[in-house]
C-alpha cells in the first residue's frame, strides 16, 4: 500500500508508506535515517546513510539534547538529515525511516501539538527540495543508520559528522555496512 501526496507550488513532493518489503523499491539518492533515544541519558543519537549512486556513500552521525519521547527524537533526526542533504547540495531526496508513526505523522498531516516546533521546521525545509519522498521501510533495511544513531549516542556528546567515511568509532562494525 502506498500513498502519496503531490504539493502544489514550488515543491513537487511526494510523501508515501510502505508496508511491504518486497513493495518497497528505493529510488536514489536515498537518505536511510534512524535515532537513538533512552529515558535517561542526556543525548540522543542520530545517524543517516546517504546513497548517492551505487556504491557512493555518505553517512552523517548527530549528537543532541535529549528530547522528551522518541518520536521527537526520529523526528529531529529526520531534520539533521533534511538540513544535511540540502548543504551537501541536493534538492532531490527519498528518505527513509523505520519509524512508521513518523511517516504516518507527516503523510497524514495531522496536527500533533507535541511536535508542533518539529513539524513547523519540517514544513520549511520540505519547501527548499524540488522532489522529496519519506517512507517507510523495515528496520532489518536500516541497519547501517541504527548502528550511526547508537554509536553516536554513546559518545555522551553534542556533534554533527557528516564524511563518506564511516566513523572510527564504528570501525569494528564496518562489514555490516557493506552488507546492507
Amino acid at each position: 500500500m502506498a500513498q502519496k501526496i503531490l504539493d502544489q507550488g514550488r515543491t513537487q513532493g511526494t510523501i508515501s508508506q510502505e508496508y511491504d518489503d518486497d513493495e518497497s523499491i528505493s529510488h536514489l539518492p536515498r537518505c536511510q535515517v534512524d535515532a537513538s533515544w533512552v529515558k535517561d541519558s542526556a543525548f540522543v543519537g542520530g545517524g543517516c546513510v546517504f546513497d548517492i549512486e551505487p556504491g557512493i556513500h555518505t553517512y552523517g552521525s548527530f549528537g543532541i539534547d535529549q528530547v522528551l519521547f522518541p518520536l521527537h527524537a526520529e523526528f529531529n533526526i529526520l531534520l539533521c538529515a533534511m538540513k544535511t542533504a540540502l548543504q551537501l547540495g541536493f534538492s532531490t531526496m527519498s528518505f527513509e525511516s523505520d519509524c512508521l508513526q513518523l511517516v504516518k505523522l507527516i503523510n497524514d498531516e495531522e496536527d500533533w501539538p507535541i511536535v508542533a516546533s518539529e513539524r513547523n521546521e519540517f514544513d520549511h525545509l520540505h519547501t527548499l527540495f524540488i522532489d522529496f519522498s519519506i517512507s517507510f521501510i523495515a528496520r532489518k533495511h536500516n541497519v547501517r543508520a541504527d548502528l550511526l544513531a547508537k554509536g553516536a549516542r554513546s559518545q555522551k556528546s553534542l556533534f554533527s559528522h557528516v564524511n563518506s567515511v564511516i566513523p572510527s568509532w564504528l570501525a569494528s562494525n564496518a562489514n555490516l555496512f557493506v552488507l546492507n
